[in-house]
């Protein structure tokens, strides 16, 4: 019997029975071609219904060619869209697993990085986030619109699909009708508040006619729009009074957010450190005043926390997209009591939807299988003759490689001069805001360990010899990286603090006035920042980047940005650090290339870039068939690139010509 009853019991959303309230919902995989999902969206999904998933809600479906989010969207309008429907439900139906479309036009919202065709919109207001200002639609075009929501339901349902979700969320088109703030318009599509819901409630009633009675059908909505002239709570349940009372919902899936505002965009994925579950509250208001089915999403995580949830009458189905990103089989695993062996998201969003701005395929930091499923399938399936594998450091990259050897069959040696395992992510955890990422991660990691036939040797130092006589087949160098020092005047002073070595310091040895120098515009330096300012310093942050958190995902950096106001640190861009004389800092603006200094400060702290540990894989390149260098002491760079290479070279190892053990 599992413990999360609640969770694993069958529910009823109009004419779809669920086995399990578990839900992935709508997110970009971007595993799409020419409108069309490809075999890698599809292997993408199997893994996750294989894993014992409820419901699937796929990626957004442009339901009009005006609404394509970008390149990559869904042409949930185009007939092709049918078969591959047919092929997905299919695979994802033999599992138990129920799938519905969200179909999806962003209005004003329109990210792309080819040719950008125009956004509509029901006025001329502009997206703040995208820069991008809409044409107002005419009537036509709005016809057009809800035809299209319509055609695009009746195309789900021919595909076999269980239901269609209509995405009113975000600031997307439906909302951005029933908004004040963006609907100007003087017709019967503007002005009170029955017009401005008149585009929903007639997008709903199409949807019906086309598809008949015997599917489902419910809305998207977040239930507040977190931030200025949005949508509020009060706001999501009047609407959803409004549109029960005239239309048949089978759901409503709440979420928060708005794509157009850079406080509003965080809450379309929330990264740690977000609260988890933050918006059940909401949802049970929700669900009280529609009186229909409830999904909740936004930073589940953990069984437990969707049990409570479900438990508790906040709602009725919960959106885990993200646990189940990082572990395709947490429902499996949850049902059968073995949360031990379910390995948790970290929250950074480096390459889920940070995948999706940069328009990559989906990914998984903690996961680097996730969105490569088609892809290394064969790699993963087919066995390669036993190799003892020595790993040369338990950071990220040498962790990934142990256990990917490990589930390979290999005899795996993991050696760690540290006591502990982590490297860098030990210094992360002490990070007043990347706390909760990097301790998720080493616990994921030291389970996983604790569940293996890795042999981990800690505070180890291994020489050559020690390593011939292991007689290796392959070595990996996983070593890490080292804080680069620039070779400027002063760089020796005293006040100098590498970020490495911050993170202990009190007050008192730091002073009152310290800068920061930030060379990658990454977490390292808006960290040291955030920590010395809750040490009570008065401190200022440079950053040779062109803004502050140039290289951290857009909705982290929100967080961050929000951080740094709120703690009152000086912001100063395009500047580096150009050392110290006569007890001035000297600071260099990188476009003009002019000097300035800074008289008054106590203390320095360089987080300007890394340096990659090659002097090892130099000394014992030879002493195997095979030595690789992965991670950072191959070159600096992020999390991803370390776990990506931990699996993927292991899966490359070449094959023995003859079975040695």
């Amino acid at each position: 019997m599992t413990e999360f009853k609640h969770l694993f019991s069958r529910v009823q959303i109009g004419n779809t029975l669920l086995n399990n309230r578990i839900l992935s919902t709508a997110h970009q995989t971007n595993h799409v071609l020419d409108g069309i999902p490809t075999k890698d969206m599809a292997a993408y999904h199997q893994a996750r219904a294989k894993g014992g998933i409820g419901l699937i809600i796929l990626e957004a479906a442009a339901v009009h060619p005006s609404g394509m989010l970008t390149t990559k969207t869904i042409a949930g309008y185009d007939e092709q869209i049918v078969d591959v429907y047919k092929d997905l439900s299919n695979t994802l139906h033999q599992y138990g697993t129920k799938v519905f479309s969200q179909l999806f036009h962003g209005g004003r919202e329109v990210i792309t990085s080819d040719y950008r065709n125009a956004a509509w919109a029901p006025s001329a207001v502009p997206s703040l986030r995208f820069g991008a200002m809409p044409k107002p639609m005419n009537k036509e075009e709005i016809e057009e619109v809800i035809e299209g929501f319509a055609r695009s339901a009746k195309l789900a349902k021919e595909g076999g699909l269980d239901g269609v979700e209509i995405c009113c969320s975000h600031g997307y088109l439906p909302s951005q009708f029933w908004s004040s703030y963006t609907n100007l318009r003087t017709d019967e599509y503007g002005g009170t508040f029955e017009n401005r819901m008149r585009f929903a409630v007639e997008i709903i009633e199409k949807v019906w006619e086309a598809v008949g009675e015997d599917f489902t059908v419910g809305i998207r909505i977040s239930a507040d729009e977190m931030t200025m002239d949005g949508t509020t709570i009060q706001d999501a349940t009047q609407i959803v009074e409004y549109l029960v009372e005239r239309v048949r919902l089978d759901f409503i899936d709440v979420t928060a957010g708005d794509s157009s505002t850079y406080a509003g965009s965080t809450h379309i994925a929330p990264p740690s450190p977000v609260k988890h579950g933050y918006l059940s509250p909401q949802g049970f208001k929700v669900r009280m005043a529609g009186a229909v089915p409830v999904f909740i999403g936004s930073r589940i995580l953990d069984p437990s926390e969707a049990e409570k949830i479900i438990s508790t009458g906040k709602a009725d189905v919960v959106g885990m997209t993200r646990a189940m990103i990082t572990d395709p089989e947490m429902p499996n695993k949850a049902k059968h009591n073995k949360t031990d062996l379910i390995q948790a998201c970290i929250g950074c969003l480096q390459a889920c939807i940070g995948h999706y701005h940069k328009g990559l395929a989906i990914g998984c930091v903690q996961n680097p299988l996730a969105g490569k499923e088609e892809k290394l399938k064969e790699k993963i399936q087919q066995k390669s003759k036993r190799q003892r594998i020595l790993i040369m450091g338990a950071g990220p990259a040498g962790l990934q490689a142990a256990l990917t050897a490990d589930a390979q069959g290999h005899e795996v040696i993991l050696v760690e001069k540290q006591q502990v395992i982590g490297g860098m992510l030990n210094t992360l955890r002490k990070a007043p805001m990347r706390h909760e990422m990097a301790e998720s991660m080493i616990d994921n990691f030291s389970r996983q360990l604790s569940m293996s036939n890795v042999n981990v040797q800690l505070g180890i130092s291994i020489d050559n010899k020690a390593i011939t006589d292991l007689k290796p087949d392959a070595i990996i160098c996983a070593i890490g990286s080292k804080t680069y020092l620039p070779q400027q005047p002063g760089i020796d002073d005293t006040r100098i603090t590498l970020v490495d070595h911050l993170f202990t310091k009190t007050k008192e040895e730091l002073g009152n006035r310290t800068i920061v120098f930030d060379f990658g515009g990454d977490w390292a330096g808006i960290e040291a920042a955030l920590y010395m300012a809750k040490q009570g310093c008065e401190v200022t942050l440079i950053t040779a980047r062109l803004h502050v958190g140039e290289g951290v995902h857009q909705y982290l950096r929100n967080e961050y940005m929000k951080e740094l106001y709120q703690s009152k640190i000086k912001m100063k861009t395009h500047f580096d650090f150009g050392g110290i004389v006569e007890d001035k800092v000297i600071i260099r603006n990188l476009f003009t290339q002019t000097k300035e200094e800074i008289e008054e400060w106590d203390h320095i702290v360089l987080a300007v870039g890394r340096v990659p540990n090659v002097e090892l894989y130099e000394s014992i390149k030879h002493l195997a068939p095979t030595v690789l260098q992965i991670g950072d002491c191959l070159a600096p760079r992020t999390i991803e690139e370390a776990t990506t290479e931990g699996l993927e070279h292991v899966l490359n190892l070449p094959a023995l010509s003859n079975s040695i053990r």
